[in-house]
């Protein structure tokens, strides 16, 4: 309800001018009362008829203000000033009498729906300027409330006409209007005064405030001169004497006047605003138009600059636009492609395909999709004048434009990135067959190491040893020479230990004389009686027999992953498990430690779970790590057995 501060000032001088014309026409009350209206009924009939046509005008435009769009504000004013208008209407054609009712109580009809159809008045005002918080209401709802409205009004006017009694008197015949009926127009004179109160106090909304274009426009000068009219005219109303007063006509003139400033504050307003809006509107046109121009240039521009090529196809794939870049990709002009078909630049191969996927893509709605993204898959390939073909990276999108559909594709010639590609797809698998023959090698030279040291050092230290233990049996030795044997002996089985110890890293005997099965029972019981931390295998010699390379590698990676344990885990259990099936081997090793960072995931010098995850992929396997940091660390391998 915000308008111009001055025209608030304008309706607080008109309303105290016409407050003050009203104490003196009151004051005069004894002189003005024996002024009669010759014809009372066309006066009253007029001006009333008046005011509901006003009354109807502001339903009119509150009900179609936003189309299907409305708000709770303009669907309750709309209703309220139906109804008002509805009552209105009863209480001018029943103020003579109606056709088969008693004639006695036709003022008291008269007067019923006069004071039902002000106080729907007084109380939308009042609802108005107490400002609730607005929301949207659907079309279901909306005629929802009209039609509770017009049900209430019907039942109103029902209830007037055939119970008359059952509302207090509001006149007798030769006494004039009963107290009730003054009391009733003492209180819509207070609710309009406290209307006027709370409108007059409302702050006028701060210079070039918008208001929401989904909002009913309301000025709030006009309406508080509305509600002091409504109210000053409510006071004539409730001191006339008979029907054809001068108070009467005052009354209804009033009543007129508040009704023209409703109609200016709630239809006048709403009708000009649009107008306003278009011119402004128009204006912006003007200059949008302009800005687009320039825009249409600057676009153009870039298209034909662009290092990417630019290809705008409509629905049967023509090539309407083409920029310059893509024309030099396949040896064409730009020329030679306009207005030919997406197809020259296609192999023949791939024209079925791609015209049915460039239609799905239309079908689906999507605006954009990445083509050709995947190294692995260059499914889009573009077809050169001469007849080569060369892969393409490339994005589309679509666009609807007076109801056609347009496709637009942005791509770049990726020779020489798959080029690249697949030299450094061929390195990797030089790579990767260097390093599982290095393991290999590596194997062979570890167990022939450890054999050499188990079946020939290993056992000239035991010989050793043995010569040792026949000296110390000789008695005439001396006991100092007997200490130093002892020491010597001591020695030497400490020499045995630590070289058995080292033949079995290189190479554990026990995968070559009992199997992986027999090996990883071994390291089990060596690790958790070497480090104390408690480990558990599940496996079953059935699950783990496998030909030496995969017995090797699986060996390998378990006592990698227990060495992990032991230097970054600060675990306290591990867990190794085997699971089995006709095509695959599935091991996991599950440990309750800290947890590996992702960034330390990662690094390059991560030589551990590189290791691992070579061995795995020279074996075709899959190799995942599952860490979070306090929550342990998950090796999960998968090898295929075929």
């Amino acid at each position: 309800m915000a308008t111009d501060y001055p025209r608030l000032l304008r309706a607080r001088w008109i309303a105290g001018l016409l407050g003050l014309l009203s104490i003196i026409l009151w004051a005069g009350h004894a002189r003005l009362s024996d002024i009669k209206i010759p014809a009372p009924l066309p006066v009253h009939t007029t001006l009333e008829t008046i005011t509901i046509v006003i009354f109807t005008s502001v339903f009119i435009v509150c009900w179609n203000a936003f189309g299907g769009a409305r708000k709770k504000s303009s669907v309750i004013l709309a209703v309220a000033f139906l109804c008002a208008a509805i009552l209105g209407f009863m209480h001018a054609i029943s103020f003579q009498g109606m056709p088969g009712f008693p004639d006695a109580q036709d003022m008291h009809k008269s007067l019923s729906f006069w004071l039902l159809s002000r106080s729907f008045i007084a109380t939308t005002l009042l609802g108005l300027a107490l400002s609730p918080e607005d929301s949207e209401v659907s079309q279901v709802q909306a005629l929802f409330v009209l039609l509770a409205g017009l049900l209430a009004t019907v039942g109103w006017t029902l209830l007037v006409f055939t119970f008359p009694d059952f509302l207090p008197v509001t006149f007798v015949a030769g006494a004039g209007q009963t107290s009730f009926k003054v009391a009733c127009e003492a209180g819509l004179v207070a609710i309009n005064l406290f209307t006027a109160y709370l409108l007059n106090k409302q702050e006028p909304a701060a210079t070039g405030q918008k208001e929401d274009i989904q909002r009913l426009h309301l000025e709030r000068a006009p309406l508080f001169l509305a509600t002091i009219l409504f109210a000053l005219s409510e006071v004539y109303f409730a001191i006339y004497e008979n029907g054809n007063d001068i108070f009467v006509v005052i009354g209804h003139v009033f009543q007129l006047f508040a009704a023209v400033s409703i109609y200016r504050g709630m239809v006048a307003v709403n009708i000009q605003t649009p107008y306003a809006t278009l011119a402004e509107t128009s204006n912006n046109l003007a200059l949008s138009l302009e800005e687009l121009s320039l825009e249409r240039e600057r676009l153009g521009r870039m298209i034909d600059t662009a290092i990417d090529g630019v290809i705008t196809i409509d629905e049967s794939q023509t090539m309407i636009l083409v920029n310059p870049s893509a024309a030099t990709m396949f040896g064409y002009s730009v020329e030679d492609l306009l207005g030919n078909s997406l197809n020259t630049v296609l192999p023949d191969r791939h024209r079925k395909v791609h015209g049915e996927h460039v239609r799905h893509f239309g079908e689906t709605g999507a605006t954009r999709r990445r083509m050709g993204g995947d190294f692995e898959d260059f499914y889009v390939t573009g077809v050169k004048a001469d007849g080569t073909e060369f892969p393409i990276e490339a994005s589309i999108s679509s666009q609807i434009e007076s109801g056609k559909r347009y496709y637009t594709v942005i791509f770049r010639d990726i020779t020489e990135r798959k080029v690249a590609r697949e030299k450094m797809a061929i390195y990797h698998e030089e790579l990767t067959q260097l390093s599982s023959t290095l393991q290999s090698i590596r194997e062979e030279e570890r167990k022939h190491i450890s054999r050499e040291l188990h079946d020939d050092l290993g056992q000239l230290l035991a010989a050793l040893r043995m010569d040792m233990s026949l000296l110390q049996r000789d008695s005439i030795l001396a006991s100092k020479t007997q200490q130093t044997l002892n020491s010597m002996d001591q020695l030497i089985l400490t020499a045995i230990t630590t070289l058995r110890r080292i033949a079995t890293d290189l190479r554990p005997r026990a995968l070559d004389e009992g199997g992986l099965y027999f090996a990883l029972q071994t390291l089990q019981k060596d690790f958790s009686s070497r480090h104390g931390i408690d480990c558990e295998l599940r496996a079953s010699e059935e699950q783990l027999t496998l030909d030496d390379a995969r017995s090797t590698a699986i060996f390998r990676i378990v006592q990698e992953s227990l060495t992990n344990v032991v230097r970054h885990a600060d675990a306290t259990e591990v867990q190794i498990i085997f699971e089995r099936n006709s095509t695959t081997l599935h091991f996991s090793i599950i440990d309750n430690g800290k947890g590996i960072d992702a960034e330390d995931m990662g690094k390059t010098r991560s030589f551990g779970l590189v290791g691992m995850r070579e061995r795995v992929k020279a074996m075709q396997g899959e190799f995942q790590v599952i860490s979070e940091p306090g929550e342990g660390t998950r090796l999960e391998i998968q090898l295929p057995l075929n």
